[in-house]
């Protein structure tokens, strides 16, 4: 099967590397000028908008001790994973798909972790808040957010394998300057429910 992303055709069952050069302005942590190498893998039967999820998470969150794919030595695994000095997490994202059982699970072991769900669509993310706060202990840990719909197509046409991102995160996180290769600059709005 063969999915669409802009103006490329990328097979959903093929294994992709991203080699991303990374400059962030991260203006609600008053960061500017950061620099990172970032590699990002997009494994077979992985979409490419989950990726993006997870790259755009990375940028949002930003920690110079954040992690992507890392483990938690726990039954479920999170997209990011932040770490205290013990090894507990002290925080947890996760993006698109998250059963209601998974978070639930997540919430009642990790009581001093904070939750960011991530969802394609603000439609998709406010039909599952409604659902997942009245099932958790704790709803107040879990934060909710999402980018343009478009925003995210967009980006997930422009990668193939080599980019440098000039990365800008607005005050109070209501928005996301991104430059891809010095030539095209795309923005979004940062959603929090």
């Amino acid at each position: 099967m063969t999915r669409t992303h802009g103006d490329v055709d990328m097979p959903h069952n093929m294994r992709v590397k991203l080699k991303l050069k990374l400059v962030l302005n991260h203006e609600p942590l008053g960061l500017y000028g950061v620099e990172r190498a970032l590699i990002m893998i997009k494994r077979s039967g992985e979409s490419m908008q989950h990726v993006m999820m997870k790259l755009l998470s990375y940028l949002t969150f930003y920690h110079q001790d954040l992690l992507i794919e890392a483990r938690a030595d726990q039954h479920y695994k999170p997209d990011l994973v932040r770490f205290n000095l013990r090894g507990d997490p002290v925080q947890w994202v996760d993006c698109g798909a998250t059963s209601l059982k998974k978070l639930d699970a997540i919430s009642r072991k990790n009581y001093e972790t904070y939750i960011d769900i991530v969802k394609k669509s603000r439609s998709e993310l406010a039909l599952y808040k409604l659902q997942a706060d009245p099932r958790l202990v704790y709803p107040e840990r879990v934060r909710y957010w999402t980018f343009g719909r478009a925003f995210l197509d967009e980006l997930c046409g422009m990668m193939t394998s080599r980019h440098t991102l000039h990365v800008t995160i607005t005050a109070e996180y209501s928005g996301l300057y991104l430059m891809v290769d010095g030539a095209h600059t795309l923005h979004t709005q940062i959603v929090r429910l």
